[in-house]
């Protein structure tokens, strides 16, 4: 799981490196006894920390040590087993594939209504839960990976994911490598063709057939290679993240989420994980129920740019705003779990079976 970043799925207001730079906010805690009306949060830098600490001192009720992500989502990952089980941390924000990692060994505290209210008006269905069925998580987000293109720039208008062999495109495909959206460009083009995230045999060939086309003009290795090649119009079609995508200033690109049923959205969740070890549960409870109160979310989606999970929030990215007949036609929640598993493998037939061909 160390090759996912969050860094791939926030607002690139700070995209540019593959991981965020290791910052601490507060002097290190490990072996330190923390007071009983504190909490240590573990959250992400800008915007995501700007956001937190105001809604954090709105609420009020207790002091927080905030402690940045340093490296990729799964880097605190290490942190918390070398520790247990007495970690320095209350609460971690983290993201779906992060999540499972976390559940599985059983670090996550149950989560209910009773501990958290505003859930009531969350959809269960994007709530992370065990094997049993047991909320994990408190999520506040969600946000997307999906294709997009550049009209002014691109030689068609992209209405089918089989126009990216249309030989007008010679050169113009911005193409992410396996690492950037763990692989879900691949996964797009598998479903196209029959596949699916478990099948990847079709995506791999249809993947061949674009390297041998020509019209994939550059490769990208992080979030900046696609706002750069974007920005300049070095290209004009490609895969992003809503966190990437916003990031985009210098050309009007438009999300295809809701153009053919082949050009699929990839759905995510990103929230607040409470550790078992937590010898403060109820703060920490209460802190993640007030961040993700419809006014609060509301200002999530505001400040940092994805889509709050309050159903009573404003919403105010439509792209990626979808009704069940929408979900059921355009959307897919992706197994993770399954993603994490396979992605060393695919980055090796990347580099075996395409790299050669580009």
């Amino acid at each position: 799981m160390t090759n996912f970043s969050r860094r791939n799925f926030i607002k690139t207001s700070f995209a540019g490196s593959a991981a965020l730079a290791a910052t601490q906010l507060t002097a290190p805690f490990l072996g330190k006894a923390r007071a009983a009306d504190s909490l240590s949060v573990v959250e992400w830098g800008p915007p995501f920390i700007g956001h937190s600490k105001a809604l954090a001192a709105e609420w009020g009720k207790a002091s927080v040590d905030w402690t940045l992500h340093a490296g990729g989502a799964a880097s605190i990952l290490p942190k918390i087993k070398a520790a247990w089980p007495n970690p320095p941390y209350d609460v971690v924000d983290n993201w779906s594939p992060v999540f499972q990692s976390m559940i599985r060994e059983d670090w996550a505290e149950t989560v209910t209504l009773q501990d958290c209210p505003n859930l009531a008006d969350v959809p269960e269905g994007l709530i992370p839960k065990d094997a049993t069925g047991n909320g994990k998580v408190v999520p506040r987000g969600s946000s997307g990976i999906f294709f997009t293109y550049v009209p002014e720039k691109c030689p068609i208008e992209i209405k089918s994911i089989e126009d990216l062999l249309n030989p007008k495109l010679k050169g113009q495909i911005l193409w992410p490598n396996p690492t950037l959206n763990t692989n879900l460009q691949i996964v797009a083009l598998a479903m196209a063709r029959g596949g699916d995230q478990f099948n990847l045999e079709p995506g791999w060939g249809f993947l061949k057939e674009l390297a041998k086309s020509g019209n994939i003009g550059r490769v990208a290795a992080t979030t900046s290679d696609l706002i750069t090649s974007l920005d300049t119009g070095e290209t004009s079609v490609t895969c992003i993240d809503q966190g990437t995508f916003s990031g985009i200033k210098g050309v009007k690109a438009v999300p295809l989420t809701k153009t053919n049923k082949d050009l699929k959205t990839f759905l995510f969740v990103s929230g607040w994980v409470i550790l078992k070890s937590s010898k403060n549960k109820k703060l920490a409870f209460d802190f993640a129920n007030y961040m993700i109160s419809k006014d609060a979310s509301e200002r999530y989606g505001k400040d940092v740019g994805e889509v709050p999970v309050n159903s009573k929030a404003k919403q105010t990215l439509e792209y990626l705003h979808f009704s069940p007949e929408e979900i059921k036609e355009f959307v897919v929640v992706p197994d993770w779990d399954h993603l994490g598993k396979e992605l060393d493998g695919w980055n090796k037939r990347w580099e075996q079976d395409i790299v050669q061909l580009l």
